[in-house]
Formats: structure tokens, C-alpha cells, sequence
């Protein structure tokens, strides 16, 4: 967390060469395995994660040091993964549209890919604070403490947050699949 607190003294001095540096530094990678999470594509990510680094350095000057620093980073690329997938998911739904009119509902395989697609669109449809700390309990694989840290939120309503999206998820899913 001393780290944190760096980059967080150089935002609040305003200094934004030197705190986008730290940012690039010791977020990359991480921001990288949360825009993968979303896309499910090292390609599509790579190109989240610029844009979000863009958007990072042409927002520096509006972090007031409410949250932490990767809270911060981690929205702005988060959301810029979600666009890219909303981008994606034009086309998927073509895709899947022509897939569901061709194929019975016995007849229906899907791969990993199009199951992890229509768990990203799924994920997409809850609320925000849900997809949130399911994106990171799930995906990232972070402990309730660590997300409680990040988000500034208590654990107790983290956990309540993860298992309201966990219940939606699990129903959403079990229709798309025809389940009983």
C-alpha cells in the first residue's frame, strides 16, 4: 500500500508526469488482467487498457483523493473494456441470433468462448456495485478484505453484493442453457 499512498501524495501535488509514470509502473499489469477478464481477448484488452491509460492521463487533474488510486484507474479501464465489449457484443448478437435459429435447443453446444460471452453479457446487465465486486471476487479472485480496501466499502455488504450477483448470474444463465 506504500505504493498507493506514492502515487496518491503525487496526484494531490499535481504532479502528473511523474504520478501517470507510477501509475503505468504498478498498474499495468493488473488493469491488463481486469480488461481480459471483461473481453475475454489479449487483443481486445490491449486496446481497452490504452484507451483507459489515455483516459487516465486526460483525467489526472479530477482525482481528489476520495479513493484509492487503482479504485480510480481500475474504473476508467474498467469502463473502457465495457464499451469495447458493448462494441463486440454488436456483432456477437448477429452471431448468436443466426446460431439460435439454426439449432434446436437439444441440439445446442456452445465452447468456452460463447459461454464466456454470454457470462460477460450477463454480468454486464447487473448493477454496477454488483459487477463490480463479482468482476473482482470471480476474476480477479480477490479476498472481501482486499475489495473492501479498494472500494472503501464494508465487507458485509461486499459479501451481500457477490451473492446477489451470483444468484442472478446462476438464473440468467440457467435460461439461456433451458436448465430446469
Amino acid at each position: 500500500m506504500e505504493d498507493n499512498k506514492n502515487i496518491k501524495s503525487l496526484l494531490l501535488q499535481e504532479q502528473w508526469e511523474a504520478s501517470f509514470f507510477e501509475i503505468v509502473e504498478q498498474y499495468s499489469e493488473r488493469l491488463l488482467y481486469c480488461a481480459v477478464g471483461i473481453l475475454k481477448s489479449e487483443s481486445l484488452a490491449q486496446d481497452a487498457l490504452q484507451e483507459g491509460m489515455i483516459n487516465i492521463w486526460k483525467n489526472l487533474h479530477k482525482f481528489k483523493g476520495n479513493s484509492h488510486p487503482f479504485t480510480w484507474c481500475y474504473t476508467i479501464v474498467r469502463n473502457a473494456s465495457l464499451n469495447e465489449l458493448k462494441k463486440e457484443k454488436r456483432h456477437l448478437s448477429a452471431d448468436l441470433e443466426i446460431a439460435f435459429a439454426a439449432q434446436s435447443p437439444s441440439e445446442l453446444k456452445w465452447d468456452s468462448e460463447q459461454i464466456n460471452a454470454k457470462m460477460q453479457a450477463v454480468l454486464t446487465g447487473l448493477p454496477e456495485k454488483q459487477q463490480l465486486v463479482f468482476e473482482l471476487r470471480y476474476y480477479q479472485d480477490l479476498s472481501f478484505k482486499d475489495i473492501a480496501e479498494l472500494t472503501g466499502t464494508s465487507v458485509g455488504a461486499l459479501k451481500a453484493n457477490y451473492h446477489h450477483a451470483k444468484n442472478k448470474m446462476e438464473e440468467k444463465l440457467i435460461g439461456l442453457l433451458n436448465l430446469p
